[in-house]
């Protein structure tokens, strides 16, 4: 099983990539007048996904709605609505695919 930290420090990693890559985009755009796309099919970024997918057990694609659909507030409830998660960090999403959506 990958560890909570290393699974937490890979997600802020990809973070970290993707607003620079949107950051050169924009400075593409500029000189290209909105003809200019970078980052899109990044085969590193696929793999990386999914391998973290795959090591955490995460069937439902709990980390792609993170990355790129997830709010900051955003909450979700156990199947038997007992337990409330709030998925605002890298290490509330890891306990919440470990100990219930998996």
């Amino acid at each position: 099983m990958l560890s909570k930290d290393t699974f937490c420090k890979a997600l802020l990693m990809i973070k970290q990539q993707e607003a620079t890559n949107e950051e050169f985009s924009q400075a593409l755009n500029k000189v290209g007048n909105g003809f200019f796309a970078f980052g899109t099919d990044n085969k590193f970024l696929e793999a990386l996904l999914m391998v973290l997918k795959e090591t955490v057990n995460d069937k439902y694609d709990y980390i792609d709605w993170w990355l790129y659909e997830a709010t900051s507030n955003y909450t979700v409830w156990s199947e038997d609505m007992k337990k409330e998660w709030v998925l605002d960090t890298p290490e509330a999403l890891y306990d919440f695919i470990v100990e219930e959506a998996s």
